[in-house]
């Protein structure tokens, strides 16, 4: 009996192509399963030079401007970008490493694609001067280590580019061919896709952080506001009501009533009530008035001047000044400052006030010392809060508001400056204003 045989006749290299075809299409699938496993951009650039390393190139290199890293939509690419993702056969081809910054010029095949919105094939890198021109001696360093060809792709989503993917081959393969542009055109875009998504999660996750701390500092300032309302309210009530039973009772019995001393008494709650609302209204302009007016201040000059009509204070301020410490200020806000810290010290001094001004690097310092009791470390931040009471000897039953030292330290605060308190040499506090210092003269 005769066999049958069937034979087969195809064109030349129809087998290499069908091989090719399987290889790209399994490239494809590998892309569509690992690229985009997680909502970071990060990742996900690295996830594409995984996968394309080395079914498709020896080294890719993912290039991504900064503001897709912060989760927002690039603006330019003037500005660099910044290699987020490096993969290759091997470690020290040369190639930028991940977190450079690289400022593309015009003649690199990166920019020309960027450019053109198209991928851009250069198959001998060692004679393409545009390329070379970005980096010479690591452009050779790169050709020595045996890296020919290139292709470099846009990565674009909803008509806008993310950056760049550059595709790199050595002379152990193949170079590029016109053919793989499709390929390395689809990988990237399938990547950008979930780059930009993971862009715009990081966006939405910024949003809501921020929002999250927004409504954290409103609640923490609601609270602030409360607590300050219930404060003053009670400090507004106290010489008021002082007041008011001295008037009733001089009311019930005006033949038992001594004019003179009531009126005393009642002037004194009227100058507490007058002095409280002045800090108040003052506490309330610090903190919603931005500085204006700002000029070269003489810290010595200045503390000179205000003391100088400073009268009736039981302990007179010895003065220790540097002179020609400078520091840009508003001069009646300082004045302000000093006043407050001196009315402080006055209050609490049992002999001795001493005003002191020096500068100790580039801070200017200006600091009131007082012998009295000193301030304990655990009450030294508690002080400077609106109406505290402290259980020590520094009390405000010795006539104060309870806001100077909080208005003191706003003031500080808006000059870009600090007001703490120290220990005081032998004993006692030291109230330092450290502000930035201006040049000599």
């Amino acid at each position: 009996m005769t066999g049958r045989w069937l034979l087969a006749v195809s064109e030349p290299g129809i087998g290499r192509l069908a091989l090719q075809a399987r290889e790209r299409l399994n490239l494809l699938c590998a892309a569509g399963s690992r690229i985009g496993s997680s909502l970071d951009v990060t990742r996900t650039a690295q996830e594409l030079a995984e996968v394309a390393v080395p079914r498709f190139a020896d080294y890719v290199g993912v290039d991504l401007c900064d503001r897709v890293l912060r989760g927002l939509e690039p603006v330019s690419l003037d500005e660099g970008l910044r290699r987020v993702a490096l993969s290759g056969v091997r470690e020290d081809a040369g190639l930028h490493p991940v977190g450079s910054l690289i400022k593309l010029l015009p003649t690199t095949p990166q920019a020309r694609s960027a450019a053109a919105e198209q991928p851009v094939l250069e198959p001998v890198l060692s004679t393409d001067l545009g390329w070379m021109a970005q980096d010479p001696d690591r452009c050779q360093k790169v050709c020595e280590h045996g890296i020919r060809c290139l292709v470099a792709v846009p990565m674009r989503a909803r008509g806008i580019t993310l950056g760049v993917v550059s595709f790199y081959r050595t002379k152990l393969r193949n170079v590029f061919e016109e053919d793989d542009l499709d390929l390395a055109e689809e990988l990237v875009n399938r990547a950008a896709v979930c780059v930009d998504n993971a862009r715009r999660y990081t966006h939405e996750r910024m949003i809501a952080a921020r929002l999250e701390d927004a409504t954290t500092s409103l609640r923490h300032s609601l609270d602030h506001q409360r607590r300050f309302t219930a404060d003053a309210s009670h400090e507004l009530r106290t010489p008021l009501a002082g007041l008011r039973a001295q008037l009733e009772e001089a009311q019930l019995h005006p033949d038992e009533t001594d004019l003179p001393d009531l009126l005393h008494h009642a002037l004194s709650d009227v100058d507490r009530l007058q002095a409280i609302l002045t800090d108040l209204l003052s506490l309330a302009r610090s903190e919603s008035t931005p500085l204006t007016a700002l000029e070269p201040v003489d810290l010595a000059e200045l503390v000179e001047a205000e003391t100088a009509h400073r009268i009736g204070d039981p302990h007179p301020a010895r003065l220790d000044l540097a002179p020609g410490v400078r520091a840009e200020a508003v001069p009646i806000q300082i004045c302000r400052v000093l006043n407050n810290l001196l009315d402080n010290a006055q209050r609490h001094a049992a002999h001795d006030v001493t005003v002191g001004v020096r500068r100790t690097g580039d801070i200017a310092e200006l600091s009131v010392t007082d012998d009295g009791p000193g301030v304990r470390p655990a009450e030294r931040e508690h002080i400077f809060q609106p109406f505290t009471r402290l259980d020590s000897a520094r009390s405000r039953d010795l006539g104060g508001t309870g806001l100077g030292l909080a208005i003191a330290r706003d003031i500080a605060r808006a000059h870009h400056g600090t007001l703490h308190v120290e220990d005081a040499t032998p004993n006692g506090a030291r109230f330092v204003l450290r502000l930035p210092s201006l040049p000599d003269r």
